[in-house]
């Protein structure tokens, strides 16, 4: 973890290197349903994106409308359309909105923004995104979005308290637009995540909550450019929906409780699910560690009564020395200090941008930014402010804002700046813990506010010795303001004196006025440049801060040419990383002393320089490895895996390939019927390079299971292995209809039922007949059913047989593990 001076100096090199400056109107590629060059096929639609740890920069992206035509996705059959939505598709996401165009585009560009961190947060991909996306409902008000979720099957919108909601039964995200316009961002990433979570087999219940909502709301936890097209996710220290001082606030409430005690408690407790994530990924071996518990809870698979205590043992099985884990998670959050703190008004944030939502007349709003200079957690984790000509930033004694004004508010409002002297007692203890009340009133500020345009002025709150002052802009700086609308506040505090310098930019030059006051005292001892207020009052206004960093650590270089890296540490060679350091795991007692050899070179990662040294250990690691296991290395050393997934209901064989070499695949497939009888056979021989290959398998009908003979080599090691699966797919609760004759003449129906991927399900099955011609009295058959997870069964309906030719609907009222839904098959019978 860096410190202050660190975290500052690396977003201050961040700023300097400025990111590639994309026109909004060239960003995105959108095609028309009309248009005979309409692109839809996954593999053939672009996402252009630069991945520098937790911050992807969009460059170009293909967005396609598709109107109601439904595509392809994990919620396939499972999802439809609805009055007045439309589809929309990127190349891994599907949107179903009433929005405006501008709002969806924003929302693909988010999600294919966040892709590549689900995707490193989770170690793979979902079987077949190549060919299928992840469905996302995004309605304009909890009421629409009610409606569409009503229109899928759902007998209830969204929770009362929720902004959205991702379903297990169909693994789709339904979101509604808060009034935040950072929570009309965060709801969507967050909610994708869950449906990403439930892509990868089906479900999300196999992990506990501090995972499955903690790694939504880090994730979520973000900063956005939409100038830059720039998303940081995984946000540790920030100012808006800030869940450090929720996490705060609840961690002191519960007295403290352990990792262990929160994965015990089914209650959602988001700021402390936040805080064990971001613990366990703030070090590079707490972070493998984290990863390979996550595999292997997912691979165990539990069913969701069973969630918690395996996640328990495997926490405790996995992480070698847990006492440490628990004490440090402690140590980890008691010195947790956020830099920001939200004294009063509804701020927003856009980039390094903040500004007021509301336009309140009488209340001075202020949003508190004191970064802690010996911080052991990240510090204001996000890219710096680009640099601008209207900023002065030399030396620690400095301070500067930008302030760029909505146009047609220029002439009213008040916004701008405050140096802080020390804060009221009251406040210092609130902020410790979040409990309680601060008395923000008695804190010591000097502020220097732009009033409607046309002066500044200079106030004190609790400091005794200084006299407000007021002065007014220049008819040269104002005209400035009026053509361009920003305006740059740098401030230099000496001992006994303030200067300001005002900066406007006339589209010729600079127009600059500066002004000084003198102190009747030594202020430097009372104030700090380097903890400020941002102050704002009826307006929109947006001010930028800039703080000066203190360079006092040079080590790290941020070097802008990795452009795909998710891993915090811009490591390139990470996913060997984690295969020697899962093979460790897997071979501890053939491979003396790899723990030891890992963990060394692990905390050497965060340091940019030690990486060649580090990458070239790895090499000489792999080939040890290679050599000492042999052939039972060969899976967690190469991190290949091939096995049988499904595309439009058919079976495929999936390759991964994650090396940077090829592999050769041998492999006999049998098809056979529902006795076990084999059909026809299939022959594989084929090189496979690096990267995710999708076999194509025979279509043979009647087939009932396939299995797979393979054999795979790889840097000359060798896998047998076989493959077991069923020709069709299973897909979470569904249910289908058949009728049949019974040896009595009667008509049978029956109703097959498919039992959920985890959790309880349980309802009534009703029969209904209606006739087409002569009004009957209402006839109903009933089954109560309760089915197991992955459990198939069979309801049957008898009925005499009729001249009159009836609709037959069978009707499911089902709880599936705790989603009220309703399904409905019908047959016509003539």
């Amino acid at each position: 973890m860096k410190k202050l001076s660190l975290t500052l100096l690396l977003l201050l090199l961040a700023a300097c290197q400025k990111e590639p400056q994309v026109d909004t109107a060239q960003t995105v590629q959108l095609q028309s349903t009309t248009s005979s060059a309409m692109v839809t096929d996954p593999q053939q639609m672009q996402v252009d994106l630069s991945v520098q740890g937790y911050t992807s920069t969009l460059h170009k992206m293909d967005i396609t409308f598709l109107g109601q035509t439904i595509p392809y996705t994990y919620s396939d059959g499972k999802i439809g359309n609805s009055r007045g939505y439309n589809w929309w598709v990127s190349k891994h996401f599907a949107l179903k909105s009433d929005l405006p165009k501008e709002k969806v585009t924003l929302y693909l560009e988010l999600l294919e923004m966040a892709y590549p961190h689900y995707v490193a947060l989770f170690g793979m991909e979902p079987p077949n995104i190549e060919r299928q996306r992840i469905a996302v409902v995004y309605g304009s008000s909890r009421d629409r979005v009610r409606e569409a979720m009503l229109d899928d099957g759902f007998l209830r919108g969204v929770h009362k308290t929720a902004g959205g909601e991702t379903m297990f039964y169909n693994r789709a995200g339904y979101n509604f637009p808060s009034h935040r316009e950072h929570h009309q961002r965060y709801i969507v990433i967050h909610e994708t995540m869950h449906a990403f979570h439930m892509a990868l087999n089906g479900h999300s219940t196999w992990a506990p909550n501090w995972i499955t909502e903690g790694l939504a709301d880090s994730v979520a936890h973000h900063v956005y450019d939409a100038k830059q097209k720039q998303l940081t996710v995984m946000v540790f220290d920030r100012a808006p929906m800030n869940y450090i001082e929720t996490g705060l606030k609840q961690y002191y409430s519960a007295n403290k409780p352990t990792i262990e005690q929160i994965n015990d408690d089914p209650a959602l407790k988001r700021g402390l699910n936040f805080f064990i994530i971001h613990y366990l990924l703030s070090s590079p071996e707490r972070a493998q560690y984290f990863a390979y518990f996550v595999q292997q809870l997912r691979l165990a698979n539990p069913h969701s009564d069973a969630t918690l205590s395996t996640a328990n043992s495997l926490l405790k099985h996995t992480f070698k020395d847990w006492q440490a884990i628990e004490q440090g998670f402690a140590d980890f959050v008691q010195t947790i200090k956020p830099s920001f703190h939200i004294v009063s008004g509804p701020w927003e944030q856009d980039g390094n941008a903040y500004w007021l939502r509301n336009t309140d007349s009488n209340t001075l709003s202020r949003l508190d930014i004191n970064p802690t200079s010996n911080a052991t957690h990240p510090v204001i984790d996000f890219p710096a402010p680009q640099p601008s000509a209207l900023i002065n930033l030399n030396n620690e004694h400095q301070v500067a804002a930008l302030i760029k004004f909505e146009p047609a508010q220029l002439q009213r409002g008040e916004i701008g700046i405050a140096m802080q002297g020390k804060l009221s007692e009251q406040t210092q203890q609130y902020r410790a813990t979040f409990m309680g009340n601060e008395q923000a009133n008695d804190d010591q500020l000097l502020k220097l506010l732009i009033v409607d345009a046309e002066r500044i002025l200079i106030s004190e709150n609790n400091i005794s010795g200084f006299n407000s002052v007021q002065v007014a802009l220049t008819t040269e700086l104002k005209a400035a303001l009026t053509t361009h609308k920003e305006l740059g506040l740098n401030i230099t505090l000496d001992h006994n004196q303030l200067s300001v310098n005002l900066k406007a930019n006339s589209g010729t030059k600079i127009i600059t006025q500066v002004f000084i006051i003198p102190f009747s005292g030594d202020f430097t001892h009372l104030l700090n440049t380097q903890k400020i207020s941002l102050l704002s009052k009826n307006n929109n206004h947006a001010i930028t801060p800039y703080l000066f960093p203190h360079k006092d650590d040079d080590d790290y270089t941020f070097d802008k040419s990795h452009t795909q890296l998710p891993n915090p540490w811009l490591f390139e060679e990470y996913s060997l990383l984690s295969r020697l350091f899962k093979t460790c795991q897997q071979y501890g007692a053939q491979l003396v002393g790899c723990d030891e050899k890992l963990s060394n070179l692990m905390k050497k990662l965060p340091i940019k320089a030690n990486h060649a040294a580090i990458n070239s250990e790895l090499i000489i690691l792999l080939n040890r490895y290679k050599t000492l296991l042999g052939d039972n290395g060969f899976s967690v050393l190469s991190g290949i895996s091939a096995s049988v997934h499904y595309h439009q209901g058919e079976a495929f064989l999936r390759v991964v390939n994650p090396t940077n070499f090829n592999l050769t695949l041998t492999a006999k497939v049998s098809f056979n019927n529902s006795k076990g009888l084999l059909l026809n056979n299939q022959q594989l021989n084929q090189a496979i390079k690096p990267g995710i290959h999708n076999i194509a398998l025979f279509k043979i009908p009647d087939t009932k299971t396939i299995t797979i003979e393979q054999t795979l080599n790889w840097q000359g090691l060798n896998n047998i292995s076989q493959l077991h699966a069923s020709a069709t797919p299973f897909n979470g609760v569904e249910l289908s209809l058949t009728q049949s004759k019974g040896n009595n003449g009667h008509w049978l129906f029956k109703a097959h039922l498919s039992g959920p991927y985890s959790g309880r399900t349980k309802g009534v099955l009703t029969l209904t007949t209606t006739p087409f011609t002569q009004p009957e009295i209402i006839k109903t058959q009933q089954h109560n059913v309760e089915i197991a997870p992955y459990e198939q069964k069979i309801h049957v309906f008898e009925l005499a047989p009729t001249k009159q030719s009836q609709l037959i609907t069978v009707t499911a009222l089902l709880d599936v593990d705790g989603e009220e839904i309703r399904l409905v098959n019908k047959i016509v019978m003539r």
